[in-house]
C-alpha cells in the first residue's frame, strides 16, 4: 500500500507528464510543419514497402504484376482511375486501378488486367500487338491507342471508364500496320513505330515511325475512336518522301511526337536530325514552315533553326498553355527548354543558361544538373511548377522547379533526386533500374517511372508533395 507521500509523489509525476507529453507531441508536430514549409514545391516521396513499386517478379519490396516485362510507356488515364503500360518484352499492356487519393495501383483482376499478343494466356489476347513501345489515350478517355514495334502497328482499344479494362476494336478497325495480312488495316509511317499521341481536339491521332522511310502517320479519328489513315500527302509526312508522303525536314528517327493544347502544331524530335520538327494541322495534312522557323537543332543543318542540348532527342513535354516544351537530350545528357509563341508555333530557345539544364552544365553553357546522364524521359506538372526527368543509364529521377520564365533549376539536395540504391546526396529510389519513362498525373499527386530493370520490369510510384 503507498504511502501518503509515495501517492503525492505518483500524482506529481503523473501531472507534469500530462503537461509535458502534450508540449512534446506539439513540438514534434511543429517541426514536422517547419521542415514540410522548408522543402520545395513538388518533392517527392515513394511509399515504403508495395505501395512504392510494382515488379514484374515481386522483388526488390515491391508488390507483383503481370504483363510488365521490360515497360517502355506508362499513361494515366484522364480522369486518374487507371494507369496503363506498355511492356515491350511482355508483348503486353497491363492495367491497373489507381488509388486517387494515395497513388497506389493494384492490377485488375484476372483477364482485365492485362492485354498481350495474339494467345493471352492469363490476359486478354489482342491483335498486332508485339513488343509495345508507346501507349496514350484519348481526351476523353474512351480510347487507349499503343504503337508496337515488332507487329510495325498501331492497335485500337475502347476503355471501360468505370473497371479501366481495354476491348479491342473489332476486325480491321482494332489495328493498322505496315505489313499487310493480320486483319488489320494497312498503314503508311509505320515502320518500327516509337510514340503515339491523340490531339487534344480528338481529331486525330499520329504515330512516330523511326525506321526507314522515317516519319509521322496521320490518322483520323471517328466517334468510336477508329482511325482512317487519308490518302496521299494527307496521310503521312516523312524525313525523305516516298510513299505518297509529304516531305518535313529534322524528323530523322523520330522518337517522339506531342501535339500542342490548342490541337494546332505537331512536335517530332527527330533522334538522328538531332532536331525538333514544327509541324502545323491543316485540311491537307501536316505542313512545315520552309524557312528556319520549321524546326529546331542542336547544330546549324538541314535549314533549322539552331538550339543547343538537343543531341539525340528522345523525348518531348508541353506544358498546359502551350508556351514551354521540354525535350529529353539523351546524348546531351541535359533537357533543354524552349519556347513557344502559341499565336505562331515557333520554337525559340535562350541562348544564356538558361536554355538548358545538364548533367555537368554543358561546358558553363547549361544551368547545372543531378541524375541528367542520359536522359530518356521527361515530364511536366499540369500546374507548370514542376519538370521531372528520369536517366536510363545511373537509374535516376530528377526533380526540378520550373520557374514563371519557363527556366528549370534543380530541386536543393535530397529534394532533387531518386537513384537506385541511394547515394550522391539522393536517396533510395526502388523499381528506378534503367529508366526510360515518367508520367505525372492530371491531378498533381503523383509520378510514376517505368524501368526496363535488366529485361524484367518495374514501375515506380511517387507522391508529389507541396503543391
Amino acid at each position: 500500500m503507498l504511502s501518503a507521500s509515495d501517492t503525492r509523489r505518483s500524482l506529481a509525476t503523473l501531472t507534469l507528464a500530462l503537461l509535458v507529453i502534450p508540449c512534446l507531441i506539439s513540438l514534434a508536430a511543429a517541426s514536422e510543419r517547419h521542415a514540410t514549409a522548408a522543402a520545395p514545391a513538388g518533392w517527392l516521396v515513394q511509399p515504403k514497402g508495395e505501395a512504392g513499386c510494382i515488379h514484374a517478379r515481386g522483388t526488390n519490396r515491391c508488390a507483383r504484376a503481370r504483363a510488365v516485362t521490360s515497360p517502355e510507356d506508362v499513361a494515366i488515364s484522364p480522369d486518374g482511375r487507371h494507369v496503363y503500360v506498355a511492356a515491350y518484352g511482355s508483348n503486353a499492356v497491363a492495367v491497373f486501378a489507381r488509388n486517387r487519393r494515395t497513388g497506389e495501383l493494384e492490377q485488375l483482376s484476372r483477364r482485365r488486367g492485362c492485354v498481350r499478343h495474339e494467345r493471352g494466356g492469363s490476359c486478354a489476347s489482342a491483335r498486332a500487338l508485339a513488343n509495345p513501345t508507346a501507349i496514350a489515350l484519348s481526351a476523353d478517355g474512351k480510347n487507349v491507342y499503343v504503337t508496337s514495334a515488332g507487329s510495325d502497328a498501331l492497335t485500337v482499344f475502347a476503355r471501360n471508364p468505370r473497371t479501366g479494362a481495354l476491348r479491342q476494336l473489332p476486325g480491321a478497325s482494332g489495328c493498322l500496320s505496315q505489313r499487310p495480312g493480320g486483319g488489320c488495316l494497312v498503314g503508311r509511317g509505320l515502320n518500327e513505330p516509337t510514340s503515339v499521341a491523340v490531339s487534344p481536339d480528338g481529331r486525330h491521332v499520329y504515330v512516330a515511325g523511326r525506321r526507314f522511310p522515317s516519319g509521322i502517320a496521320i490518322l483520323e479519328r471517328a466517334s468510336d475512336g477508329s482511325l482512317t489513315q487519308p490518302s496521299g500527302a494527307s496521310g503521312c509526312i516523312s524525313h525523305r518522301g516516298g510513299s505518297g508522303c509529304a516531305v518535313a525536314r529534322g524528323i530523322s528517327a523520330p522518337e517522339e511526337v506531342a501535339v500542342t493544347p490548342d490541337s494546332r502544331e505537331v512536335l517530332v524530335a527527330g533522334m538522328r536530325s538531332n532536331a525538333v520538327a514544327v509541324l502545323s494541322q491543316g485540311p491537307a495534312g501536316l505542313s512545315q514552315a520552309p524557312d528556319e522557323t520549321g524546326c529546331i537543332a542542336n547544330r546549324a543543318g538541314e535549314g533549322c533553326a539552331r538550339g543547343r542540348a538537343l543531341a539525340g532527342p528522345v523525348d518531348l513535354a508541353v506544358t498546359a498553355n502551350g508556351r514551354g516544351v521540354y525535350v529529353a537530350s539523351s546524348i546531351g545528357d541535359a533537357v533543354a527548354t524552349l519556347r513557344r509563341d502559341p499565336s505562331t508555333g515557333v520554337l525559340t530557345q535562350s541562348q544564356s543558361r538558361a536554355g538548358c539544364i545538364s548533367q555537368n552544365g554543358g561546358g558553363g553553357r547549361c544551368a547545372v544538373g543531378r541524375g541528367l546522364d542520359e536522359v530518356w524521359g521527361v515530364a511536366v506538372t499540369r500546374d507548370g511548377r514542376n519538370v521531372y526527368a528520369v536517366s536510363a543509364k545511373v537509374n535516376m529521377l530528377s526533380a526540378m522547379t520550373r520557374r514563371s520564365t519557363g527556366t528549370l533549376a534543380q530541386l536543393p539536395g535530397r529534394y532533387g533526386c531518386f537513384i537506385r540504391g541511394g547515394g550522391f546526396g539522393c536517396p533510395e529510389g526502388r523499381g528506378l533500374t534503367v529508366a526510360v519513362a515518367v508520367a505525372v498525373s492530371r491531378d498533381g499527386r503523383n509520378v510514376y517511372v517505368a524501368s526496363e530493370d535488366a529485361y524484367l520490369g518495374s514501375i515506380a510510384v511517387f507522391r508529389r508533395r507541396g503543391r
